[in-house]
């Protein structure tokens, strides 16, 4: 399994706090069955969470060499959860922002990848123009956990329109546990049944977070409202896009 989105850098958004403990949540997360994961660290344009791609890769390749030494068979990809902006095409053209497994080059005929999120209580009026421009320059856009904004929430169906738009969705593992409240499962629950999610993610942020306990019963939920055939397609889906 690949790790769609994990805040495992540290000291650079509210994830892991120190070298050690990235150690640990990639320790934690090999025992879960992951071969590796992409540090989707937040990325908040003007923000304190807005490292550049630079400092996110020697601090990946930091961490990587840590791993190693430890012993622990993790591998670390680049990537951001990128916090949606009007000029977030223009960070990743000046590599402030990454994409899915490196930097934005806009080379044509190649398909590029991003982790995008959105807030949590409010709509966003330019989604759709933010979404047609993402196309327009090969980039796919990948919603984080969407069982989580209330809009979805409200309104499931309202899914169907991001995908038929080309987006593709990622849940949270925690959310059919419960992790993020009952609204959020239920709206995950109804999403996988829909086989609308294309991709999963732990969104893990610190090494003692409870999903690490919760793991195997979050796999057997989505199993059931999934299908074991739809499960291994985004298992698969994840593993394809870290070029695994």
């Amino acid at each position: 399994m690949i790790d769609l989105h994990l805040h495992i850098l540290p000291g650079i958004d509210d994830g892991s706090r120190s070298m050690q403990e990235s150690v640990e949540m990639a320790r934690k997360l090999a025992t879960l069955g992951f071969r590796g994961g992409f540090c989707t660290s937040h990325f908040i344009a003007d923000s304190e969470q807005a490292a550049d791609n630079q400092k996110k890769k020697l601090l990946r390749e930091k961490l990587q060499k840590e791993l190693d030494r430890a012993s622990v068979k993790f591998i670390l990809l680049p990537g951001n959860e990128i916090y949606i902006d009007p000029k977030m095409v223009d960070h990743l053209v000046a590599k402030k922002s990454s994409a899915l497994g490196g930097d934005f080059e806009g080379k044509k005929g190649v398909r590029y990848q991003i982790l995008f999120e959105l807030p949590f209580y409010a709509e966003v009026p330019f989604l759709r123009d933010m979404i047609f421009e993402l196309k327009a320059r090969g980039i796919t856009p990948i919603l984080a956990h969407p069982e989580r904004y209330l809009f979805l929430q409200k309104n499931p169906d309202v899914a169907v329109d991001l995908v038929k738009l080309g987006v593709k969705l990622q849940g949270n593992f925690g959310s059919i546990v419960g992790q993020y409240g009952g609204k959020a499962k239920k709206t995950l629950k109804i999403l996988l049944k829909r086989h609308l999610i294309s991709y999963l993610g732990t969104d893990i942020h610190r090494a003692d977070g409870s999903l690490f306990l919760k793991f195997e019963k979050a796999q057997k939920k989505i199993l059931k409202y999934a299908g074991e055939e739809y499960y291994r397609k985004m298992i698969k889906n994840g593993e394809e896009l870290a070029g695994f």
